[in-house]
């Protein structure tokens, strides 16, 4: 229920700069209520920033590497896993495994979030997992960091860990 709030928080501020900028196009500096001047600029000024950051920021992949050492000849498979289910948002990992006659092994894994996921971003920093038969599962244990921000700035990071089976 906290990550709803958050995302709806996320949106009411971007709608109203967004009303703020339509405001001073038609009306000018009058859009500004004496009231809530103060908190006006403000949002007017970190929103400007954003956008003009926004530009120049390089989206980062959450694409970990495992191991260099398999045959690229080989079939591969990637094995899906949830690693979080929130009211709004998911955040899942997939793993990518090189199948060598009966044994899996991994390759890269890569995570990332799916659903309403307004106000947050997700940095997957690593993960453990070890190879396995195709009869049996393998466990893993990842890590990352779900960043809380507020109009693009973070304003709380979460570690997480995640440990479980893959099947």
């Amino acid at each position: 229920m906290i990550h709803l709030l958050w995302s709806i928080i996320n949106l009411i501020i971007v709608f109203y700069f967004l009303y703020l900028i339509v405001g001073i196009i038609r009306k000018g500096k009058r859009i500004f209520n004496p009231k809530f001047k103060v908190v006006s600029i403000f949002v007017m000024v970190i929103g400007i920033v954003q956008v003009i950051s926004a530009a120049n920021s390089e989206e980062k992949t959450n694409r970990i590497t495992i191991s260099n050492n398999y045959n690229k000849k080989n079939f591969s498979e990637v094995e899906k896993v949830t690693l979080e289910n929130n009211l709004t948002f998911d955040i899942n990992m997939h793993v990518k495994y090189s199948i060598e006659q009966t044994e899996l092994i991994p390759i890269e894994s890569n995570s990332f979030l799916t659903g309403f996921v307004s106000g947050y971003e997700w940095e997957f920093t690593s993960i453990e997992t070890n190879s396995y038969k195709q009869s049996k599962k393998a466990e893993f244990t990842a890590n990352g960091v779900l960043k809380w921000n507020l109009f693009g700035n973070t304003i709380y990071n979460e570690s997480k860990t995640f440990s479980g089976i893959i099947k």
